[in-house]
């Protein structure tokens, strides 16, 4: 019969009749299993390891901007669906600060080395965004309305503009840290759904940094470390300002709870 997922922050997926099929391309009929992802944040970002980092055309990773980042499945008793004919996520401006006309969007490529999964957005050049209005008790919210065609990650952003001089930053980790108990992620200052991640460890020097050097020098930013040992979260979170060939020194880090870590993430500037 089709109709909408709604999720708990406002996103809004929209399905037309007989939206579902099998991959043999076999219509599909009664009830089906949705799954509904919606990332606002820099905090669900982190605990979804779903950080911001985008692969341009020419194959650099650089800092995206987010307007909300989603996952869509539908299954039928375990067994995978796709859409017949593709589907809306919208997306309300408002978790994100308001209407950005830049955005544009994004399909998240997964790659995994066993459960351990990261996601790089790349760009969709021949599918836009369209920004309209819909109906919530007591009047209309504007939203990004993206359509896709297929089941996964949708990410709605734009490329983080800063014309300053660029450079690497590495990260000097404690002894006993590296990339198989920590992971680390920067968060630009003022930028509430921008978050990179520090994919690349050296293991000659102990330290992490990023792809290709493209954070701006001057730029405000927090690095935040954060590691499980013995099933307790440990954590470090730094502010600094980029200076050229930036090194950050971590010297300890810190057991905390996941609500009063979520709580620190989301109240960075």
């Amino acid at each position: 019969t089709g109709g909408n997922i709604t999720g708990s922050q406002g996103t809004i997926v929209k399905f037309s009749t007989n939206p579902f099929i099998t991959l043999n391309g076999n219509a599909v009929s009664g009830n089906v299993d949705m799954e509904l992802i919606e990332i606002y944040d820099h905090s669900t970002m982190l605990f979804t390891n779903r950080p911001t980092n985008g692969k341009k055309e020419n194959g650099d990773i650089g800092i995206l901007v987010s307007g909300g980042e989603f996952y869509v499945n539908a299954t039928q008793n375990g067994v995978q669906l796709k859409p017949a004919a593709g589907f809306t996520i919208i997306a309300p401006t408002n978790n994100t600060g308001g209407i950005d006309q830049d955005m544009r969007q994004f399909t998240g490529i997964e790659t995994c080395d066993g459960e351990d999964c990261e996601v790089i957005w790349e760009e969709i050049k021949d599918r836009g965004i369209e920004i309209g209005e819909f109906q919530v008790p007591g009047g209309f919210q504007t939203a990004y309305y993206v359509f896709q065609s297929q089941f996964g990650w949708t990410n709605i952003d734009r490329w983080y503009n800063d014309e300053r001089p660029k450079t690497t930053i590495f990260i000097d980790v404690p002894e006993g840290f590296d990339n198989t108990n920590c992971v680390v992620f920067i968060a630009y200052d003022g930028e509430p759904t921008a978050l990179g991640s520090f994919d690349r460890y050296d293991e000659t020097t102990g330290m992490f940094t990023e792809h290709y050097g493209l954070i701006p020098i001057g730029l405000d930013v927090h690095i935040i470390l954060v590691s499980i040992i013995d099933d307790k979260i440990h954590y470090a979170i730094q502010s600094a300002t980029i200076t050229e060939n930036h090194v950050e020194v971590i010297d300890d880090v810190q057991e905390i709870t996941e609500e009063e870590l979520i709580d620190l993430i989301d109240d960075l500037p």
